[in-house]
């Protein structure tokens, strides 16, 4: 049986078992995304095991399933899933999902194409530029809006490799993505020497665990989840688990 956190007021007991979830119980969450999330990287990746450990501290336990994200995403929104991670707010995202406190927060960077002529001082320079973000991967508000506009170009590879070894070929001018994905994917497809990163951040972005709005249960769920992320972090483990996984990273 498994405890819940109340959504507001004192910690008491509720079965989740009494709740419709039947089988919905697993989070889900993707590859090629280190240091963060992948079943190739110990603990299945730092935020992965910052989700399970948070979860711990209030004597919860979910499994983790690894899927494409574009999969992942709409699971959780059909219930067959209890949540997935990691996830940056989004307008249309929002409307869909509620959010946890932030896991971390990052820089965005921009990576560029050693082959293109663009220049990054803010999101206006993507005008008429191709961009590249994996299917299930969002863009940066900003440059949504462009690319609704059509004032600038979207490739949708299945993978984040895929958009690395596009940059570098020249074929699409850019990607935006953290530095530690974005460091850890470059120096993986050994892309060093055709990819330059720009020297102003685009911004800070925070990452989350992401549950659907038309779950009952979800507020509860992620008040017992941002309880324990909050132990987690007091207690000292939250920069150990941070120290070991970032000193593993390329």
């Amino acid at each position: 049986m498994f405890l819940l956190l109340a959504a507001f007021g004192p910690v008491r007991a509720m079965p989740l078992d009494s709740a419709p979830l039947g089988s919905a119980l697993d989070l889900v969450t993707g590859n090629d995304f280190a240091p963060f999330t992948g079943e190739d990287l110990p603990e299945g990746g730092l935020l992965t095991e910052i989700v399970r450990r948070a979860f711990d501290e209030v004597g919860l336990r979910y499994g983790v399933r690894f899927m494409p994200w574009r999969r992942g995403y709409d699971g959780v929104l059909a219930g067959k899933f209890l949540g997935t991670f990691p996830y940056v707010r989004t307008p249309d995202r929002e409307m869909e999902m509620l959010f946890s406190d932030p896991l971390l927060e990052v820089r965005q960077l921009v990576y560029l194409s050693a082959h293109s002529g663009m220049d990054f001082r803010g999101p206006g320079d993507f005008r008429g530029r191709t961009v590249c973000a994996p299917v299930g991967y969002a863009l940066p508000p900003e440059l949504a809006e462009l690319a609704a506009a059509g004032a600038l170009t979207r490739e949708s590879p299945a993978d984040l490799p895929a958009c690395v070894r596009m940059v570098a070929s020249g074929r699409v001018d850019a990607f935006v993505i953290d530095e530690f994905t974005g460091r850890s994917a470059v120096a993986k497809a050994m892309a060093g020497d055709e990819i330059r990163v720009a020297p102003l951040p685009y911004a800070r972005a925070g990452q989350h665990l992401i549950l659907s709005r038309s779950l009952p249960e979800a507020a509860a769920v992620l008040a017992a989840f941002n309880a324990g992320l909050k132990k987690l972090k007091d207690g000292g483990a939250f920069e150990e688990i941070l120290r070991r996984h970032l000193s593993a990273a390329p």
